[in-house]
């Protein structure tokens, strides 16, 4: 597959051909992050050469800009007018390029995890704004037991790079983990998405959300109080869950593949991590990530929704891309890392009525971190 480079410099340009398109704020941030990535890269270096000048034509964004369409090879660029691509980042073969000798399958892997999520997302569109903030819901899609959520933020004041909104309640819902992340796209303006996930047992064939919002952290010290209250319902894409047994074990740490979920736009894994006295003994904490690959030879990027638990007990939920309609098996590989805490890595806090206090790091004979695998579980598809 052709890079954008190659791409634009195939056209035979008439500029007869060429229609004005206005584009977003967000469009114009998009297109600037990506190429300042892309053109970093030492390996994109060697090909630019006098592809700048093709390169150059998708650069030249004004404040108000109008920008120029391709009709015959506009489908071969990736979008960028949603913000659950905008957070695909170097997943999309727009920054990283491709390389020819891929199969087509492995190389559509690489346009993102949420690459077709606007395709099945509900347009919620609901603005509130209170003490010189608006935030305003963008978009929602929901699989019956994981709903992912993007939204808006335009404020009077700069909420700096570490800005979090905490998460809203789903009627249902008992036992939620999740994630969200917040980027900066101009002055006081910002993109968000947030994801939520049921962890008990239930499948809701909709998500009846109410979202309080009642302040926006800015830091560990700082926020801004105000009232932004939503409330809307979103009702669940077609989905396929597949329960299964499939475990794996090694140096006390167990894992449990529980259940998988797939929909048009993506798959999720529900599993849980069991944790040997000897381990939590010795050791801090434990973190268990998932790799995926298929008997296809994909591998699958994806996003994790958190879980509830201790530090070594927990319950945990993954998010991947498209799962490939031919494949008929998957290999999950259990990545595992044991951890010591250090000022660096953790910081806990007791609330008193005297103010925070900070809780002493515990010592334990774990030094460092370590890492292995387990064996890979194997889980058919139905």
């Amino acid at each position: 597959m052709k890079d954008i480079y190659e791409l634009l410099n195939d056209i035979d340009v008439d500029v007869t051909e060429f229609e004005e398109m206005e584009v977003t704020k967000l469009e114009i941030a998009k297109v600037k992050k990506s190429l300042k990535k892309s053109m970093n890269e030492k390996k994109k270096l060697k090909g630019l050469k006098k592809n700048l000048l093709a390169a150059s034509i998708i650069v030249c964004f004004s404040a108000a800009t109008v920008g120029l369409t391709f009709p015959a090879y506009a489908k071969n660029i990736p979008g960028i007018n949603d913000i659950f691509r905008y957070f695909d980042n170097d997943r999309l073969a727009f920054i990283n390029g491709t390389n020819e000798n891929k199969s087509n399958a492995t190389a559509e892997k690489q346009t993102g995890l949420y690459h077709d999520y606007k395709k099945y997302s509900s347009d919620i569109n609901m603005t509130k704004e209170s003490n010189g903030t608006k935030i305003t819901i963008k978009e929602a899609v929901f699989d019956g037991k994981t709903v992912s959520i993007t939204f808006s933020i335009e404020s009077e004041q700069d909420l700096g790079e570490q800005a979090t909104i905490f998460s809203p309640k789903i009627d249902g819902m008992n036992g939620t983990a999740g994630t969200s992340k917040i980027s900066k796209i101009d002055k006081n303006k910002y993109v968000g998405i947030l994801t939520m996930s049921n962890l008990e047992d239930k499948k809701l064939d909709r998500a009846n959300i109410k979202w309080a919002i009642d302040h926006i952290q800015i830091d560990k010290q700082t926020s801004i109080k105000g009232d932004w209250p939503f409330a809307f319902s979103v009702k669940a894409v077609d989905s396929k869950v597949q329960e299964n047994q499939g475990s794996a074990e090694k140096n006390g740490v167990k894992v449990n593949i529980e259940e998988i979920t797939s929909t048009p736009m993506s798959f999720t894994v529900y599993y849980n991590q069991e944790v040997s006295e000897l381990v939590s003994n010795i050791w801090d904490g434990v973190l268990v990530d998932l790799e995926i690959k298929d008997n296809l030879g994909n591998t699958y990027s994806g996003e994790d929704n958190g879980g509830v638990g201790d530090n070594y007990n927990v319950n945990l939920s993954k998010t991947f891309g498209k799962l490939d309609g031919k494949a008929s098996k998957l290999m999950i590989t259990p990545h595992v890392t044991f951890i010591d805490y250090n000022s660096s890595n953790h910081a806990s806090v007791q609330i008193t009525n005297d103010g925070p206090k900070e809780i002493p790091l515990p010592e334990k004979p774990g030094r460092g971190k370590q890492e292995f695998k387990l064996k890979d579980i194997i889980i058919e598809i139905k």
